[in-house]
């Protein structure tokens, strides 16, 4: 998918203080929606960069890490 190609670049493209950012305003975004819909927010920002979307994991469920 093109748009995951271009996630993922922009993703890449930014500082580590910015990536800090970005994870933690969306893991705290999707804190309290539905547990379905957290994973499959999760699982698309896997498919953007693996570690991105395992750390939004990690914050939002830290009892399965």
């Amino acid at each position: 998918m093109k748009e995951l190609i271009q996630a993922r670049n922009f993703y890449h493209s930014l500082t580590d203080a910015q990536r800090e950012d970005l994870v933690e305003s969306i893991a705290a975004d999707i804190f309290f929606l539905e547990e379905e819909l957290q994973m499959q927010v999760t699982e698309l920002l896997e498919k953007v960069d693996d570690d991105l979307g395992k750390e939004i994991r990690r914050r939002n469920k830290p009892e399965e890490f």
